[in-house]
């Protein structure tokens, strides 16, 4: 066999794996099917109630299951959250100490992920419930948003790779006293999305 009818077999095989996109194909869009969006990163995360504030480098998650409901955009669930370890307490914008534990948000929501094409870049907007919890106490569940803007890169038929930086928001009462926590939140995440 030529070494001309090597790669194209090669090529052939490549292209039904979905493992390559074909060159002359052009930029594609994002037209029907299933998405999902498996994202992870660093951020800085806090929450704040009165003069009381916990915060610091923290973990993050997003993931998102949904699909294609017209031409570059999907609506889906998300799952979302963040963790610091042994977080900073500040009073009145002082550090007081450290708490030793885990200090996380967790939540869940319904989203909406538009693409600009043909750059694949995405703004990704979730509104949702969620809950705070430190060491096996956790307040009542309000609620959390977030905003992600990303850009992926597309290393085969069905997978983009990026980048994507996120806005969090929470508002979520204590449950034990009259109050709420409540901050921004930041992150920087790596992406993975099939379509």
């Amino acid at each position: 066999m030529s070494r001309t009818r090597i790669s194209s077999v090669l090529l052939a095989a490549l292209l039904a794996a979905g493992l390559v996109m074909p060159a002359l194909a052009g930029p594609r869009d994002h037209e029907d099917g299933l998405l999902l969006r498996l994202s992870g990163g660093v951020g800085y995360g806090q929450s704040k109630f009165d003069d009381f504030k916990i915060t610091g480098p923290s973990g993050d998650i997003n993931f998102a299951l949904g699909g294609i409901v017209s031409r570059n955009t999907a609506v889906h669930g998300t799952v979302l959250g963040w963790v610091i370890s042994d977080p900073d307490v500040k009073v009145n914008g002082n550090t007081v100490g450290q708490i030793n534990g885990d200090f996380e948000l967790t939540g869940i929501g319904v989203g909406i992920t538009h693409y600009f094409m043909p750059s694949n870049v995405y703004l990704s907007p979730t509104i949702g419930a969620g809950r705070l919890e430190i060491e096996n106490d956790h307040t009542d569940i309000g609620l959390v948003t977030d905003l992600t803007l990303g850009k992926e890169w597309w290393v085969g038929s069905h997978w983009g790779l990026g980048l994507a930086g996120a806005l969090g928001f929470h508002s979520i009462s204590d449950g034990e006293v009259d109050g709420s926590w409540s901050a921004p939140t930041f992150a920087l995440r790596f992406t993975a999305t099939m379509n």
